[in-house]
């Protein structure tokens, strides 16, 4: 893969911030701070992630700016973790997967996801987020929004740039009872959600997916056979000698797009500054794309701090229910 193509891919704001959160335990954790959990003990409960990769999680969060640590006891010396600013920037993102997992994630959405939202207005209504245009105000979709070169762009320095990690995908038990299980397996792996943002913006064919992203082989065809088992992408023969296929977004697939443009509004909120080569239109405006995420009965923009959630019925690790609020 050429210099080129590799500072394309690793300036993306997309790949930036699937740097940081592309992982399944990172996000678990993260939808547990949004629900209002701050002690490792909780965390530990409500992800079952194990203490080792719990420990190291948090205090790369930490280390991140988008927790912090604070003392609630002395004796022993104890920490909770709570969000910081930046940290709250992501609620956006993660009010989209909940409504996401909601409407297409099957038997899975009743685990770990609020049952629903309210915005908690004087009118206190039900919330259902939408992604929209911060400019003209219109609801998000893929197929209004444009590529185009970026004339003032410059080459991005070395140091700008890290490196775009392998990952294994994990998978833990079954979809149905794991927390968010269904949008975990795609965004909860950077690969995956890095091939499903190639789609996004137009690569079809698996030479294409393997060259421009400097994928393996065997990681392309396992994050490939994982997209179109879960209707993400569909697949289709466009040669019979040899046999040759492209993988087309479905409608569940297109769905995705107002979320990881909304890590992608983050990342250029909260990250410093990149030069990338291309930059997205909004054509309905014709305004470089920013994009806001508000709730549709009220059309204000939604506050981590106006939302509630109904009663949550979840499942732990070890398989014991319990409520919360």
């Amino acid at each position: 893969m050429s210099m080129q193509v590799t500072n394309q891919i690793l300036s993306n704001p997309v790949a930036r911030g699937l740097n940081i959160l592309g992982d399944r335990w990172t996000i678990l954790i993260l939808r547990e701070a949004f629900l209002g959990q701050h002690r490792f003990e909780a965390f530990r409960t409500h992800t079952g992630a194990s203490r080792g990769t719990l420990s190291k999680r948090l205090e790369s969060l930490v280390f991140l700016g988008i927790l912090y640590k604070n003392p609630y006891q002395t004796a022993p010396l104890r920490f909770e973790y709570r969000l910081t600013d930046k940290g709250l920037g992501l609620y956006p993102w993660a009010l989209l997967i909940w409504q996401w997992e909601h409407q297409w994630g099957g038997d899975a959405k009743e685990a770990g996801v609020p049952s629903q939202l309210y915005h908690a207005t004087a009118s206190g209504h039900l919330l259902k987020p939408i992604s929209v245009c911060r400019h003209c105000r219109e609801p998000l979709h893929l197929d209004d929004v444009e590529r185009v070169v970026n004339e003032n762009a410059e080459p991005a320095s070395a140091k700008d740039l890290k490196a775009f990690g392998n990952q294994r995908r994990i998978r833990v038990g079954s979809s149905g009872d794991q927390p968010l299980a269904h949008i975990i397996d795609i965004i909860g792996d950077r690969w995956t959600l890095l091939l499903l943002a190639a789609a996004f913006i137009g690569l079809r064919r698996y030479d294409d997916f393997r060259q421009q992203l400097g994928v393996a082989t065997n990681i392309l065809a396992d994050r490939l056979k994982l997209l179109v088992e879960m209707e993400v992408f569909s697949r289709h023969e466009y040669q019979s000698n040899p046999p040759r296929f492209e993988y087309q977004l479905t409608e569940k697939g297109k769905s995705l797009y107002p979320q990881t443009m909304a890590l992608r509004q983050w990342v250029l909120e909260w990250l410093p500054k990149v030069s990338h080569p291309f930059k997205l239109v909004h054509r309905t405006c014709g305004v470089e794309l920013a994009t806001e995420v508000i709730c549709e009965a009220c059309d204000e923009p939604v506050l981590a701090n106006e939302v509630r959630f109904a009663k949550l019925i979840y499942s732990d690790a070890r398989g014991a229910t319990g409520s919360r609020r």
